[in-house]
């Protein structure tokens, strides 16, 4: 996102004119970013173009839920979620906004991203990436504000894909609970590139008894090689990492 660009004297909002867009509305938006300097950052560039940015605390979101009446209270029009980095409390505030009459849009570095399925169940009217120009993030915050729809390209596209993909990590997780404390340890230690013998030496049993616990990890993760298990034992571990 252009985060440096200023706005001029001339105000003109026409594409050809050269000069920063700036918004039509004035309107107040409701602001959720979890990434201080870059939240920052976009609160301050837009603020520059004529919009009113209302932050939620983190505090807030973890406290208290926004209500319909604080909502009108604060004349907001619409709201923008930086989704990177986001706080749990901020994600569950923004996962009950549903309950209000608020267009927002997820502002986030990968849009296809499974991890923001969620949120857009939450109700997003769209997902945008973060190299979104700062002129166009002002008309669409802008066309969200008068009710006009913001176009998404490829949405059932990439609804379906989230969807395979949380079937997958469904699967992956099923899997790796089936294995047992030992299998799993066992796991891990290959994993960290250790041979069967090694692990063996390691944790003082038989190779024997080592290479029977992996033919068991291999036919629970339904795998027929140890690189195949590593692999998934990998990819459990990053979506792990993600939750």
């Amino acid at each position: 996102m252009d985060l440096a660009a200023r706005p001029e004297s001339n105000e003109s909002n026409d594409p050809s004119s050269g000069s920063p867009v700036r918004s039509t509305t004035g309107s107040r938006v409701l602001f959720v970013s979890g990434r201080h300097l870059v939240g920052d950052a976009i609160r301050v560039a837009l603020e520059s173009r004529g919009l009113e940015m209302l932050a939620l605390p983190a505090t807030e979101a973890g406290q208290e839920p926004v209500s319909r009446h604080r909502l009108a209270g604060w004349r907001v029009g619409a709201a923008l979620v930086v989704g990177d980095f986001l706080s749990t409390e901020q994600r569950e505030a923004v996962v009950r906004l549903p309950h209000l009459p608020l267009p927002w849009l997820l502002l986030v570095d990968e849009p296809g991203d499974p991890r923001w399925s969620d949120l857009v169940a939450a109700g997003a009217s769209s997902v945008v990436p973060s190299s979104v120009g700062l002129d166009d993030l002002v008309r669409m915050l802008d066309d969200l504000v008068m009710g006009r729809a913001i176009a998404w390209p490829g949405r059932e596209e990439l609804e379906l894909e989230w969807r395979r993909l949380r079937e997958e990590q469904e699967e992956v997780q099923r899997r790796m609970s089936s294995l047992s404390p030992r299998e799993r340890s066992v796991l891990a230690l290959l994993h960290d590139g250790l041979s069967v013998r090694e692990v063996a030496e390691l944790t003082g049993v038989r190779e024997g008894t080592v290479r029977s616990q992996v033919k068991a990890v291999l036919r629970k993760l339904a795998v027929s090689s140890q690189l195949a298990a590593v692999a998934q034992y990998d990819r459990w571990m990053q979506q792990t990492d993600r939750s």
